[in-house]
């Protein structure tokens, strides 16, 4: 049954842009008659409910502090109250910088207010129940950012998803129902933020007025909310020299130590590309610290980015643990992104390593996990793996169980390089122990689980075993993209057609795992030129690991199994 026409609150036009009408006559009467359609103020986004009668009621969601709660605010429900606490959590893994104390902008709830309704029976709706469920999530991520960062929203926005307090963005029950009410109740919105997971229910919903973006993460939603205007509140906040001087020292530290949860660096590489080109007064350390910062956020987001070695006596001035963890970075950037030279960074590495492995710091253990990557990529792969094999085992030594993914990945994914299925039945049983004593944290299993089979198919393209594992990494979508789309080489052709789609629509890891796919199908047939032709792809996306690669004279077929990603 269709909806009756929508109540409207008598606040509704002056809350903000959301339920104004479309060009027409209604909406040049309603500008005569009350002036300029007001914009979103800051912390404002209109959010969606389902109601237990069957009402969708869309609401003004605005940070408490902007107003006084005894004004005809909701009541908030126990789990919305927990979203809430959890976006607190959440906020500070997703914006590169935060720009006010979040003690104090989620010391107050925010002000949840009636705008209007639809449904598909006569009568009133009822509001004197309280407001709860998980689907304000989003909304209230992106209401908590626009007050900490003191710019509005966008007044074309809706959003209907929950987020937990990793940032990760999860489905909502009833959205196709909300996505309708809102395409009559709202003229003005444009754009609805879903869940990933759920966009084909949102676009069919949707119709042609509305579009649908999906985003699987708080960072993603924030960057499609707010864009560019990120970048220039650093270049503007940067006009202060004290502020100036506070961001860039929040960039370095968010450069050198990483964020649990932060999956999408660019917002931090342009924020520093921007700040490097606009501050024009920055001492050399100071640039330097901004430049490393922006080297690093590009070499996360694209595998890219340039960076020299440091001003004469800048690396001397840090404290030990700090210089280790520069010069890990720097490593890792020759390493994946071709600078600074290995000839100019390992002699400065082998110094801050100069002792027993069994000595060393975890910082420390990190710098060599980052050396021995480096040497997989520039002739000398035996020495790696035999690296990373002690790694694994000194980073179990001292229970660094955050730590231990990495190097026994790279140890079972050059054991099927080297052909040595000796140490790749090491690696195995390494992995079997782990897991049985907990020592792992996060996704560092299905990490681990990655490389292993990618080892045995590199051993046996044959091993059912290793590409059904590949196969169940390729589907989990609870993996982070590069996975899947690495998993989707090593299933082989079954992977291509999701591999090509992908690319076709911008996605350059997916790009990147096709022209490996297509490098191992042309070395199979022996199409030398097809597989100099992959080459040459994969160089221009990786120019670091593919370029130090053949300058250690790897055949096509060495850099089908040494490549590192």
């Amino acid at each position: 049954m269709p909806f009756l026409k929508p109540h409207l609150d008598a606040r509704a036009l002056v809350a903000g842009p959301w339920c104004w009408p479309a060009p027409g006559v209604r909406l040049t009467s309603l500008l005569t008659r009350h002036g300029a359609m007001p914009e979103a103020p800051v912390g404002a986004i209109a959010a969606l409910t389902v109601q237990e009668d069957g009402t969708i009621a869309l609401w003004c969601i605005r940070h408490g502090r902007h107003g006084r709660h005894d004004d005809g605010g909701a009541t908030l429900g126990p789990v919305m109250r927990r979203s809430w606490r959890d976006v607190g959590v959440a906020l500070p893994r997703g914006l590169p910088v935060l720009w006010d104390s979040m003690h104090s902008a989620t010391a107050t709830l925010p002000q949840v207010t009636y705008l209007a309704s639809v449904r598909d029976a006569p009568g009133v709706p009822s509001l004197h129940h309280p407001v709860d469920g998980s689907s304000f999530g989003l909304a209230f991520i992106l209401s908590l950012a626009s007050t900490v960062l003191g710019c509005a929203l966008p007044g074309d926005v809706v959003a209907s998803a929950a987020v937990d307090a990793t940032g990760a963005v999860g489905p909502v029950g009833g959205l196709a129902r909300k996505i309708a009410g809102l395409r009559t109740m709202a003229p003005h919105v444009t754009r609805v933020l879903v869940a990933a997971s759920q966009v084909e229910e949102a676009v069919a919903a949707a119709g042609d007025r509305l579009r649908v973006v999906a985003v699987a993460h708080a960072s993603e939603a924030i960057e499609v909310a707010f864009g560019d205007r990120l970048s220039q509140l650093v270049v503007q906040a940067g006009e202060d020299p004290q502020r100036r001087a506070e961001l860039t020292e929040s960039f370095f530290r968010l450069a050198l130590m990483g964020s649990d949860a932060l999956v999408d660096w660019a917002p931090v590489m342009r924020g520093a590309t921007l700040a490097l080109d606009r501050w024009t007064d920055l001492s050399p350390a100071a640039h330097y610290r901004l430049a490393f910062a922006q080297a690093v956020a590009a070499r996360h987001h694209q595998n890219g980015g340039t960076i020299g070695m440091p001003p004469e006596g800048w690396l001397d001035a840090l404290p030990r643990m700090v210089r280790v963890q520069v010069v890990a970075h720097l490593v890792q950037q020759s390493a994946d992104a071709g600078t600074p030279a290995p000839a100019v960074v390992e002699p400065q590495a082998a110094r801050l390593v100069d002792h027993a492995l069994m000595e060393s710091s975890a910082a420390e253990l990190r710098l060599r996990g980052a050396l021995a990557r480096l040497l997989a990529v520039t002739g000398r792969p035996q020495d790696a793996l035999q690296r990373q094999e002690q790694l694994a085992a000194a980073f179990a030594a001292i229970y660094a169980d955050t730590d231990i993914a990495y190097p026994l990945s790279e140890w079972a994914r050059l054991a099927g390089a080297l052909g040595d299925a000796a140490s790749l039945d090491r690696a195995q049983a390494f992995h079997a122990r782990l897991l049985g004593e907990g020592g792992y944290r996060r996704l560092g299993p299905r990490f681990v689980e990655l490389a292993l089979a990618r080892g045995r198919l590199m051993l046996d393209p044959d091993d059912a075993e290793a590409v059904q594992l590949a196969r169940q990494l390729a589907e989990d979508d609870a993996l982070p993209d590069h996975v899947r789309w690495c998993a989707r080489r090593w299933i082989g052709a079954a992977g291509r057609a999701a591999l090509q789609a992908a690319a076709l629509h911008g996605h350059v890891v997916a790009a990147r795992n096709l022209e490996l796919l297509q490098l191992d199908e042309a070395l199979r047939t022996g199409a030398a030129d097809a597989a100099a032709a992959c080459v040459d792809a994969l160089e221009s996306y990786d120019p670091g690991p593919v370029g130090h690669l053949r300058r250690a004279g790897a055949t096509p077929g060495d850099i089908a199994r040494l490549y590192p990603y």
